[in-house]
């Protein structure tokens, strides 16, 4: 199954593979605080942690295990953002998103776009039957663009993950093919 072999674009955005080529864009949304404050990795403090993460995502595309895009903005050909694959079950036809994006393009309907654009991938062209979502609770951002995909909120997985010195509680939202 291809994951993240093929290009992918929209009107606004091109979603294509990362390259260490990438780094200096990655880290200039990467090592901003606002941008990692829900995520579960911390800010890139250091250029290095940003190929530390570019080497570990080419690494995912040489065992074609599933991973990122890059989220490249057509107009500036510039790198701002990345989303993807967090896990794909192919036995169950199942997989779960994830993205980020800088914040200078917060508020601007791209990464809802994005989330779009992904969904349609994985229904048409993965043929998945189901598609979810995880977010920490308090990331009121990142569960609206959930809701404006047309994905439902399936419930609140208390204290799921350790992040960051805390656990942390997550929503789940979920989308079918059949959700059309």
């Amino acid at each position: 199954m291809t994951f993240c072999n093929k290009s992918i674009e929209n009107e606004r955005l091109l979603l294509r593979k990362l390259t260490l080529n990438d780094a200096s864009d990655i880290y200039e949304y990467a090592s901003d605080v606002e941008v990692s404050k829900f995520t579960t990795w911390e800010k890139h403090r250091s250029i290095d942690d940003t190929y530390t993460f570019l080497n570990m995502v080419l690494q995912k595309y040489e065992n074609e295990q599933p991973s990122d895009w890059a989220i490249v903005h057509k107009d500036t050909n510039q790198v701002i953002g990345t989303c993807g694959w967090v896990y794909l079950n192919e036995v169950h036809h199942r997989a779960e998103i994830g993205y980020a994006l800088s914040r200078k393009y917060w508020n601007q309907g791209l990464i809802t776009d994005v989330v779009r654009t992904i969904l349609n991938f994985g229904f048409n062209e993965l043929d998945l039957n189901r598609i979810e979502a995880r977010c920490i609770a308090e990331n009121v951002g990142s569960e609206r663009v959930m809701q404006k995909v047309g994905m439902h909120y399936e419930g609140l997985i208390r204290e799921q993950m350790f992040v960051k010195g805390r656990y942390v509680d997550l929503k789940l939202y979920g989308i079918l093919k059949s959700d059309g």
